[in-house]
């Protein structure tokens, strides 16, 4: 700014400031400022909101479905957002999770664990030999009224029970966690990269 001072003997000392050229070069520079940083920050701020949303939705994984492995949270992701496309991507890479969110039915025949299964499913992961179709090609086992059993000794013991298509109710909730935390945080967010846009050099 042009600061101009002037004195007399019978008034005090003034300082006058005139900022008027400066207002201008300054419109000019926020103007620019606006047009180059404000679609980066904007971008900034959707992908952190988006990866605040993807923590939160890892969170509340464990209160919806038993996890017996950490594959299914590592499958929640992000597709940050570009300048040049303002939209942040919260997905999950395992394609079944979106009957849990949407709801609806199983698109195949179900096998329900049985007796010493059922025992293991509470604890771990059965392994694939253990699967149905791997144990009906042992001679020890065999099908009946869609239950699959195994002749142990002078006793038989159940092992699946085949079960069509059933209704999935929708619990996975990823949606609305989305939203709750963007609408909780993306004005601060958006706030805090605007100010850091235009007060950087």
């Amino acid at each position: 700014p042009r600061a101009r001072a002037s004195a007399s003997q019978h008034r005090p000392t003034m300082l006058r400031l005139d900022l008027s050229a400066d207002v201008v070069r300054a419109s000019h520079w926020l103007a620019e400022a606006a047009r180059r940083r404000l679609p980066e920050a904007a971008a900034r701020a959707l992908t952190g909101v988006a990866y605040d949303a993807r923590d939160a939705v890892r969170a509340e994984l464990p209160s919806r479905f038993t996890l017996r492995r950490p594959w299914v949270s590592r499958g929640i992701g992000v597709v940050p957002a570009r300048s040049t496309a303002l939209q942040a991507i919260i997905y999950s890479r395992d394609a079944f999770m979106r009957l849990q969110e949407e709801g609806g039915r199983k698109p195949r025949t179900a096998a329900i664990p049985l007796g010493p299964m059922a025992a293991k499913a509470r604890t771990q992961v059965i392994p694939r030999s253990q699967w149905p179709g791997r144990l009906s090609q042992r001679r020890s086992t065999f099908y009946r009224a869609g239950t699959l059993f195994e002749r142990q000794g002078a006793g038989i013991q159940p092992l699946w029970r085949r079960r069509s298509a059933q209704p999935v109710a929708p619990r996975f909730g990823m949606r609305e966690t989305v939203r709750s935390v963007a609408l909780a945080g993306m004005r601060q967010r958006m706030d805090r990269e605007i100010q850091r846009a235009l007060t950087s050099g």
